[in-house]
Formats: structure tokens, sequence, C-alpha cells
């Protein structure tokens, strides 16, 4: 295998215009720099077209590893609105990350009751029909059994109560009521029936920038590629697999004094533009040096 790092950059839709722009940004940076892009017709060469929704981007992932020859020590997948902090580079990215070739990394994970209603307050979001009576798949062949991942789940110090659905959690996801009615029988059944085992140990995470160690990712790949068909939403099917198929994962909170600047509201977002006048070069002139990346930032607007 390589002693390199992939450098694969997940666009959600398609935006060629964007492509020199990261090129210019990462290029001096990253010798082996992949943009994956739902339905590229183009002609360069480290562009791989996909064809999956975004709500299922994992499922870009699996298309792309299959697609590539070569073979990385890291895959390193960030979005193309994520931008990483200008000292982050092929030399050092394990230092920045706490990466030791054995372990993943992501932002965070959460089992799903501590996800709360976020996790189930829309039909594309909701776990438990797709493990339930989803039908178009046999996905049950294809990943590890519901009792071996919880085994895993409890090895890393889970406790199958974490994968409850209970009213909290209904209530929490009460603004998506008429978007997602099922949640009236939901609410209905835990009251008759008690809280509700999600038949799966699903976690749910921040996913714009994920790290897979090289001797993993053909069976992350795959799970992920199986969660895709089933319909699972990304923001599970990424955390799921990397926390039941890697030895371990590092997390930001894991980091020391390294943080995310995640931009949450349109007001933070709106912030950075003006402060530094949609100018890459000030952006990047300013930065802050224990900050690892700044998300969303919208390069479309930006001069780089």
């Amino acid at each position: 295998m390589s002693k390199e790092v992939g450098l694969f950059i997940i666009y959600n839709h398609r935006y060629d215009a964007n492509i020199e722009k990261l090129e210019k940004i990462y290029g001096c940076r990253f010798s082996n720099i992949y943009h994956i892009m739902p339905f590229y017709n183009g002609d360069k060469e480290n562009v791989i077209p996909v064809y999956e929704c975004s709500f299922r981007f994992q499922g870009y992932v699996t298309q792309a590893i299959q697609l590539i020859q070569k073979r990385f020590d890291q895959y390193f997948f960030i979005a193309d609105d994520l931008i990483l902090n200008p000292a982050i580079n092929e030399t050092n990215y394990q230092e920045w990350f706490h990466l030791n070739g054995k372990n993943a990394f992501i932002t965070f994970t959460k089992p799903l009751r501590e996800m709360g209603g976020w996790a189930i307050n829309r039909r594309f979001m909701d776990p438990l029909p797709k493990f339930e009576w989803y039908s178009g798949t046999l996905w049950e062949k294809e990943i590890m059994p519901s009792e071996q991942a919880y085994d895993i789940a409890k090895q890393k110090g889970y406790d199958k109560t974490q994968f409850l659905v209970d009213i909290p959690m209904i209530w929490g996801a009460r603004k998506k009521l008429k978007q997602y009615p099922r949640l009236i029988v939901l609410f209905f059944k835990i009251l008759l029936l008690g809280k509700q085992q999600c038949p799966y140990p699903v976690f749910g995470g921040y996913s714009d920038i994920f790290i897979i160690p090289g001797e993993k990712i053909k069976e992350v790949s795959h799970m992920l590629g199986v969660f895709a068909a089933m319909g699972l939403f990304v923001e599970m099917a990424i955390p799921t697999a990397l926390q039941l198929l890697c030895e371990s994962v590092t997390e930001v909170k894991d980091l020391s004094s390294a943080y995310g600047k995640s931009l949450w509201s349109i007001t933070d977002k709106q912030s950075v533009n003006t402060q530094y006048n949609y100018q890459y070069k000030t952006l990047e002139d300013n930065w802050d040096k224990d900050c690892l990346y700044i998300h969303p930032v919208k390069l479309s607007k930006w001069d780089v």
C-alpha cells in the first residue's frame, strides 16, 4: 500500500466552478486530490462522477472508492464547502487529527437517543423504518448482525438503552409533525408499549469531515454503500460505520485545544462573509491557528 493520503472533496451537488478554486487551495498541500461530484460528465481525470441523493452521500464514498485505482494509508474526506486550516497538509495532518494508522476521525458521534428529536424528525432521517421493514435490499446479509453490532457498541462503552426512542425525543421533534406524521404513531406506540429499541445501534454525527484508515476502507465503504441503498441518512450512516468497524474513533473533543468552527445560523455565515469580504486570501492570512476548519464557506461567492 502506498504510504500516502488521498484527499477526497465531496460535493453535495454539481458545482464545476469550485473545482479550480479548491485545487488552488489544496493543490500545494496534498499530492492526491479527488473531487467526488454528482452527475459530472466532464473530462477532468481527478473528478469522480457519482449517482446518489445528497441525503445519502455515504453512497458517493462507496462509488468513488470502487473507481479509483490508487490505494492510500488514509482516506481524508471533506465537504467542498468546508475549509481546512491552511497549516494542515499531507505531511502533518496525522498530528493535527491524532491519527495512529488504526483510528478513524470524525468531528463527533452520539448514540441515537442522545441525538434527541433531530434523529427522527423527518422521513429521510428516521432510522427505525429502515431497519424495521425496509425490503428493497437484502441488507441483513451484507452488514454485521444486530447482535454483533450491539456487542461492539457495548465494548466501546455504549449501553443498549442509549439506542432507545422515547417520549422526550418525540417532543424534541414536534416542530416537524406536519412534515412527518409518523411521529404521532410512534408517540402512541411508546405510550402503549414503552420505549422503542432501535433494531440496530445507530450513531449520529457531523459528517462533513472524516478520515478512514486504509486498512478499513473496504469494509467501511461496503457498509456505507449498503446504508445508502437502505436510505439511511448520511449523518447516521457514516458515524455508525466508523464506530462499528474501526478500532477507535478520534473526535474533536480529543484534540486538546483544537476546535472546528461550524456556522449554524444565517447570521454566523454572513458575519464570516462580511468579515473577510469574500476574499479567501484574507481569510487565510487571519486564520486562528487552533481552528481546524470553518464550515460552511460557499466558495461560489468567494474570490480564491
